[in-house]
């Protein structure tokens, strides 16, 4: 391959691995803005909460919280729970303290990505958490 080629090959090359950053870049984090650390206190917290939430009486130390995300007054935790298959579980704080609103569970589809953030928005989420959570599931 003549030299002139070899240049040409590697400035293509590079003129391609430059363009990816910009066009993910361009792809918004449905994410950015929403809290998802996980600490051992939210941990805790909210395997108790989840457990109260519960028809069936289970110790808080027997559930999973496996993720977790905060925007406003909202938390929504996935959680693993010995009784029923995993969820989400939705948290409202605007009284001052968490209140459980509804737990979700299921499989999505990126395309099922617009309802499944208004289904969220109708529960009274606020539109960055439930974007988040709409791209959570069906990513």
């Amino acid at each position: 391959m003549s030299t002139f080629l070899k240049q040409l090959f590697a400035f293509g090359l590079a003129a391609v691995i430059l363009q990816l950053p910009q066009h993910a870049a361009l792809a918004a984090d449905p994410c950015k803005g929403v809290d998802t650390k996980l600490s051992a206190t939210r941990k805790a917290d909210y395997s108790r909460l989840v457990a109260n939430g519960l028809d069936q009486k289970v110790q808080p130390s027997k559930i999973s919280i496996i993720n977790f995300m905060q925007a406003g007054t909202w938390t929504i935790v996935y959680a693993d729970v010995p009784v029923a298959d995993p969820g989400y579980f939705f948290f409202d704080s605007s009284s001052g303290n968490p209140v459980l609103k509804e737990v979700w569970g299921g499989i999505a589809e990126k395309s099922d990505e617009p309802e499944i953030a208004k289904w969220a928005r109708d529960l009274g989420a606020n539109k960055m958490i439930a974007s988040c959570f709409a791209d959570t599931v069906s990513g």
